[in-house]
C-alpha cells in the first residue's frame, strides 16, 4: 500500500529549505526520485519507504541513485561470473552459480521496528 508524503529537506549545496510530495510505499517496496533545489538547481536522489508498523517513513538522500548502483554492480557480478564460467568450460569442468533476485537494504524506524527493503537485481544473463 502507498501513501504520499510531505517531504521537506534542505539543500546540501545552498542551504535553502525544499518540500515536495512523494509516494511513499510500504517496505518491502520504495520509491526513488530525484530532488531538485528551487534556488540553485542542485539534483540529488532520494528514496523512501514507508515502515509496515506505523505511521512513520525512513529515507536515504545520496548523490547517486542507489537502484542504478544496484544494476551496475550486477552488471559487473553477471560479467565476472560469466567469465569465470567460461574458463572453467575451457577445462571441461561445469560450474553453476546461483545469484539472489533482490538486494536488500536494512532499515530501522524511529519506533524501533526493523524491516527490509528489496530492490530488484536484474536478470541479466
Amino acid at each position: 500500500m502507498s501513501q504520499t508524503i510531505n517531504f521537506e529537506y534542505y539543500c546540501y549545496r545552498c542551504g535553502t529549505k525544499n518540500g515536495l510530495t512523494l509516494q511513499c510505499p510500504s517496505a518491502p517496496e520504495y520509491h526513488q526520485t530525484k530532488l531538485h533545489c528551487q534556488n540553485c538547481s542542485d539534483e540529488t536522489q532520494v528514496l523512501v519507504s514507508h515502515c509496515p508498523s506505523c505511521s512513520r517513513f525512513v529515507y536515504w538522500i545520496d548523490d547517486m541513485s542507489i537502484p542504478d548502483l544496484v544494476s551496475g554492480f550486477a552488471r559487473y557480478m553477471v560479467h565476472s561470473m560469466q567469465t569465470m564460467i567460461d574458463k572453467a568450460a575451457m577445462q571441461g569442468a561445469t560450474i553453476g552459480i546461483d545469484t539472489p533476485d533482490k538486494y536488500p537494504i536494512n532499515a530501522t524506524c524511529p519506533c524501533g521496528e526493523k524491516f527490509v527493503i528489496e530492490m530488484p537485481i536484474p536478470d541479466l544473463d
